[in-house]
């Protein structure tokens, strides 16, 4: 039931297409994102790092300016009515700092109530009246330091931290929540969004639009965060060491350990890179590329670096040893640069460099990109062309002639009354038969007419029922319908098959094949 969500972990920031700005491409999932553009690289100044004011994260230790002691006002009948209660579980986790930031600051104030996790992970945090009803649009956070204990793992050596992404409704007296690094993933998806990004409990409470906004922006990131581990929301927010569900557990175990690496790198690279203005570290694990179909699962670390101008100096896959500690190899190297071209359309030149295994020597891959953007409809050529290497030192060029390219990619796309189209039309050496002048495309702005360009994707057949009217060695369809009450997405490809995956109400989906876009069948493995 779970092979689907541990084949592929991402341990940190699940980028949203609608919400969130990915940036880069290619080289696996992508990170944490840290914004640096106060200049103030410790990492207590955002959610990417498990550093607060309270907590060391050189040493893990707890200061809590007096010790593991509470910060909660005096216990009354009236607080004990107000209190968040629940679990911090990895395994079940005593002697972590759960704090309620009610300002959004990812840092622990001093007039922000916290408590010590106890047996079985158990808190109990006291609030106020005031401070529980801002519980409901803050996230609360969990400090867990070197030397608190794990129940199943024993004591932790790494500190890392944890957090409850805020409900957005008020929690009944008996409500359990529960700390989870699943809960941690999906707060990471959620806290760089504009919506979230500074909104203290009193902006929130006094703008009724913006709450609004909020639960749109948290069910959204929802449904993405369980589509991509393929659970249901149940599982998401449960006690999974309580109902015995061993494969999320082993993915929470997995989350938590890349967590603390990418934790780790971070600091480093902060003061490497100390002009930066972000910075994402994303430890996972995937399957080896060379081994497409294995079930072994092998740890990665993708690192992506943007500079103040909009730069990405660092955009790098390498793969790691089972400890996280030693770069076994370089797997993937991008290079990127970005330029405006005519009227608001982009050029994009790439210079990846790929390697599958130690061994392997590996190749260059090279491409040029011209997005277009009209009437709410994006259309973009990619030339590409692939370079075999000679020998481990040679670099890749980034001055490259596509004058002599055998591949391109034609892709459309557009969105409709809730509902999104993409197009993709493959061409190789025996398919580019027209356009053979957008080539080498960076200085040409004066030259190419887009409106030539845009003219042969209308006869091209790129509505999802057309038939394909140019030359092509593959192509591919695909339609998001987000216009019911679940989402579909169907796609069709050059070969004849079809593909269906219905969005079930808990956020799984089922899978169909089809031959002819009518008859739908279960997939076969």
């Amino acid at each position: 039931m779970y092979k689907s969500h541990l084949k592929t972990l991402s341990l940190a920031i699940l980028c949203s297409t609608l919400f969130t700005g990915c940036g880069g491409g290619g080289g696996g999932p992508k990170g944490p994102s840290i914004d640096l553009s106060n200049n103030n690289n410790t990492p207590s100044q955002n959610t990417g790092s498990t550093a607060s004011n309270n907590n060391n994260t050189t040493t893990g230790t707890v200061n809590n300016n007096g010790g593991n002691t509470s910060t909660n006002p005096p216990i009354t009948d009236d607080h004990s009515r107000y209190a968040r209660r629940g679990r911090v579980i990895d395994g079940y986790v005593q002697g972590a700092t759960v704090w309620l930031d009610l300002n959004n600051n990812a840092v622990k104030d001093e007039n922000e109530p916290s408590v010590i996790s106890t047996d079985k992970g158990s808190y109990e945090l006291e609030l106020t009246e005031e401070q529980a009803q801002c519980a409901a649009y803050v996230p609360t956070y969990v400090d867990v330091p070197v030397g608190a204990i794990d129940e199943d793992l024993g004591e932790v050596t790494k500190a890392y931290q944890m957090v409850l992404p805020p409900t957005l409704t008020s929690l009944e007296g008996e409500d359990q929540q529960h700390i989870t690094p699943l809960t941690t993933v999906l707060w990471q998806s959620l806290y760089k969004t504009d919506v979230y990004k500074d909104k203290t409990c009193t902006a929130i409470l006094a703008d009724n639009a913006l709450q609004e906004q909020l639960k749109i922006v948290m069910r959204e990131t929802i449904v993405q965060v369980i589509e991509h581990y393929n659970i249901s929301e149940q599982q998401l927010f449960s006690d999974y060491i309580e109902s015995g569900d061993e494969a999320l557990q082993k993915l929470a175990e997995d989350i938590v350990k890349g967590l603390q690496a990418s934790v780790e790198k971070y600091l480093k690279l902060a003061k490497e890179y100390v002009d930066a203005h972000e910075i994402r570290v994303l430890h996972y694990l995937d399957t080896p590329p060379e081994q497409p179909d294995s079930n072994e699962l092998v740890w990665y670390r993708s690192i992506l670096i943007y500079g103040k101008d909009g730069s990405t100096p660092v955009n790098q896959r390498v793969r790691m040893d089972d400890n996280l500690e030693t770069v076994l190899f370089v797997q993937y190297d991008r290079k990127r640069i970005t330029s405006p071209w005519s009227d608001n359309h982009t050029y994009i030149q790439s210079t990846d460099l790929v390697k599958n295994s130690a061994d392997d020597i590996g190749h260059c891959f090279q491409s040029e990109k011209l997005e277009v953007k009209i009437d709410g409809i994006t259309y973009e050529l990619n030339n590409w062309k692939r370079i075999e290497r000679t020998s481990q030192q040679q670099a890749c060029d980034d001055k490259v002639d596509f004058s002599d390219t055998k591949n391109r990619v034609l892709s459309v796309s557009y969105s409709k009354d809730r509902v999104s189209y993409l197009t993709e039309f493959h061409q190789d050496a025996n398919s580019i038969a027209e356009l053979d002048d957008w080539l080498n495309m960076s200085g040409k702005s004066e030259i190419l007419d887009v409106i030539v360009l845009v003219a042969y994707f209308s006869l091209a057949g790129y509505e999802f029922e057309d038939d394909v009217n140019i030359p092509f060695s593959s192509w591919h369809k695909r339609i998001t319908d987000d216009s019911g009450d679940n989402r579909i997405i169907t796609s069709r490809d050059s070969d004849g098959t079809w593909q269906r995956q219905t969005y079930q109400d808990d956020g799984t989906y089922v899978q169909e094949c089809s031959t002819d876009g009518q008859t739908w069948t279960t997939c076969s493995d």
